[in-house]
């Protein structure tokens, strides 16, 4: 597993270098047109007559790419997939709802968010449809997840696993202060071993462990870390502290310590 650890962070290492490539000629190119503050608006709620586009090309490059990876990584043997639990970890890529629970301003409930989902209303996802997690769950065979913080995430349904996501986390703790009120990644590890507990006492410990061992599990983390923290201003409190080089070497040694957690 060590080794697979430290082929990820190469891997990583990559990502970051490319999407600060593309983030630092974005952060330009706003300042040349924009309010410094504009990249603020990224959860901010849209104006009526115009979609909010999806987090900057960063978070697709980053996250998306992590999120395969991590896939891969993280499979357990093969069973049929319809029966399986699956476990969603991160921001808002895959966020499916849980900051719909919380007094903040990362948040997407209102329209034209959902206006391609099924029900053609918002629902918390940070997209007008399906998301990540929802398209892997319709590959599974499995009913979407629900958000954990859903009162509906009770009994039966707790078995198909569950969403723990929150928009506007990454990977350090003070990425996003300014949406106040999100779950961030190791608050939504405690999260999952109160799920734990849960379907314990639903099913028993032996087949909860093994429901959570052979589960498939997803993460996404790492573009807020520069769209809303390192970039979020000209000169920010990240910036001053390291060089871009630097930055990317600190999140992939901190993203290393989230990923020894999940594993073990």
């Amino acid at each position: 597993m060590t080794s697979t650890l430290q082929s990820f962070a190469s891997f990583c290492s990559v990502l970051f270098k490319e999407a600060l490539r593309i983030s630092h000629a974005r952060h330009f190119h706003l300042n040349s047109k924009q309010n410094p503050l504009h990249s603020q608006r990224l959860y901010h709620k849209p104006p009526a007559n115009a979609l909010m586009s999806t987090p900057p090309r960063v978070c697709s490059i980053v996250t998306m790419a992590v999120a395969l990876v991590l896939m891969v990584i993280l499979l357990g043997p093969p069973q049929a997939e319809a029966s399986r639990a699956f476990f969603v970890f991160g921001d808002s890529l895959v966020d499916n709802g849980n900051n719909n629970y919380l007094a903040t301003t990362a948040r997407a409930d209102s329209p034209p968010y959902g206006i391609d989902f099924p029900n053609h209303c918002p629902t918390g996802r940070f997209s007008k449809g399906l998301n990540l997690p929802d398209l892997i769950s319709e590959q599974m065979g499995s009913e979407l997840l629900l958000p954990y913080l859903s009162s509906e995430l009770t009994g039966q349904k707790l078995l198909s696993g569950a969403n723990f996501a929150s928009a506007g986390i990454g990977i350090l703790n003070d990425t996003g202060v300014q949406f106040v009120n999100i779950i961030r990644i190791f608050k939504q590890f405690e999260l999952f071993q109160q799920y734990q507990q849960r379907v314990s006492a639903l099913i028993g410990g032996a087949q909860a462990k093994r429901l959570v061992n052979d589960a498939l599990v997803l993460i996404t983390l790492g573009g807020n870390d520069f769209v809303n923290n390192y970039f979020l201003v000209p000169i920010s409190a990240r910036s001053r502290q390291y060089s871009i080089s630097q930055y990317s070497q600190y999140l992939i040694s901190e993203y290393r310590k989230i990923l020894l957690v999940i594993i073990q």
